[in-house]
């Protein structure tokens, strides 16, 4: 899986084009963020990140958007600590360079806009 080019509020992923938040499990399936999620855009939660953990990643990378506003709450971040799964949290076109360069198994989370 490549993800080529990121915009404000799109990304494009092997070649197909998604306007709105995904979520890349694991196993490479592509999730609509807001048909899997309820809450507050601008966080990532625990609820989110048990949503990547299935099948489980050894590495979640999230893209905190284009201006990096996205906020990962501190008890998100101790969770994934103790489910030993590091968390690599970027604005989204730096997130989108490391997804690409890395080859452990990996989950993410991409927010498009701010």
């Amino acid at each position: 899986m490549k993800i080529e080019k990121t915009g404000f509020g799109w990304i494009i992923i092997d070649g197909k084009k998604y306007e709105h938040d995904v979520l890349i499990l694991a196993n490479g399936e592509i999730l609509n963020r807001y048909e899997n999620f309820t809450g507050n855009n601008h966080e990532f939660s625990i609820e989110e990140a048990k949503k990547l953990l299935n099948p489980k990643p050894e590495v979640i990378i999230v893209g905190t958007g284009q201006g990096g506003v996205l906020k990962v709450r501190e008890d998100t971040i101790e969770f994934l600590k103790k489910e030993g799964v590091r968390l690599i949290a970027l604005p989204t076109p730096k997130a989108i360079e490391i997804f690409n360069k890395l080859k452990e198994i990996k989950a993410s989370l991409f927010h498009l806009t701010c």
